[in-house]
């Protein structure tokens, strides 16, 4: 019966990979794998990096067709003077409030979140970005785990958006099938519509959104990517969100993002917006500033 497992690897070369499995050892010869893992072993640096992934395993034997491998390089020492500093890139975002447009900008090889309360402004906000963004970036996708994409397509239609050429859409929940997609696709720009909605089952909810966010996170960072997430508000909370001037309360703070801890512990930076009754239109506050440079109001 076969078995799903993940591995590591810290033995490697261009012939042979050692996979390290609980107690065990699994000596697998290159030519053994799929076409795209031997083109991928040819381009990193055994030095440079450790492997990690997941196959099948037929009682005692590693199926090699199935291996998914992932490259980092967590813990390998750098030398300090040898180091070469990247400059820091930012992705500019657009938001409406008080009847003028503000920008905020959020380092690139990372993600911003963006959080409200359900149906106040989520998508809205995303979607007025897709123009600007995709101007700065070869590719956007847009990964609909929550609206189909005719919901999308009507609400382009509805703000008149004149949709670019490089935006697609898919409800990809895997960041490996990501990774793969985004191959030939220059630097890309995703939006998380939303991560609430990718959950598992029984005892371990958040599993799926924990390995997801993880995943995600190391591989925006590592291949210089950008990623709006979008999330909700603890549903039970207590927090008052909207003050008595119209805005968003001083009790508010990154905690009260629903889901995982890590969407905020390993975001670049976090944003909340919410409708405000009195000033009749969505009001905006940052709750972790993080690598954000913006206009403070």
């Amino acid at each position: 019966m076969e078995k799903l497992i993940e591995f590591s690897a810290k033995s490697w070369s261009k012939e042979i990979l050692i996979i390290n499995y609980k107690k065990a050892r699994f000596k697998i010869t290159v030519d053994e794998l799929s076409e795209y893992n031997q083109k991928q072993l040819e381009s990193y640096d055994c030095l440079d990096y450790n492997i990690s992934g997941s196959c099948y395993l037929d009682k005692f034997n590693i199926i090699p067709e199935t291996m998914q491998l992932n490259f980092n390089n967590y813990g390998i020492p750098v030398l300090l003077h040898k180091h070469k500093m990247v400059k820091t890139e930012y992705i500019t975002y657009k938001y409406w409030e008080h009847d003028v447009w503000k920008e905020i900008h959020v380092q690139k090889n990372g993600f911003l979140v963006l959080a409200a309360p359900s149906g106040q402004g989520k998508t809205w906000n995303a979607m007025i970005n897709i123009e600007p963004i995709s101007k700065q970036v070869d590719t956007v996708l847009y990964i609909n785990l929550e609206l189909s994409i005719d919901d999308i397509k009507n609400r382009c239609e509805e703000m008149d958006m004149d949709i670019p050429k490089n935006v697609y859409i898919s409800p990809l929940d895997n960041v490996e099938t990501i990774k793969r997609w985004t191959e030939d696709k220059g630097t890309c720009f995703f939006i998380i519509d939303n991560i609430d909605n990718l959950v598992g089952s029984g005892n371990d909810a958040f599993g799926a959104q924990l390995e997801f966010i993880k995943a995600l996170d190391r591989f925006l960072k590592d291949e210089n990517h950008h990623a709006l997430v979008l999330t909700q508000l603890v549903k039970d909370n207590k927090t008052k969100l909207i003050d008595h001037a119209g805005e968003i309360s001083g009790e508010v703070s990154a905690n009260i993002l629903s889901g995982v801890k890590q969407l905020q512990y390993l975001s670049r930076s976090v944003m909340m917006t919410a409708y405000s009754p009195e000033n009749q239109s969505y009001v905006y506050k940052i709750l972790k500033v993080g690598s954000a440079k913006y206009d403070k109001w």
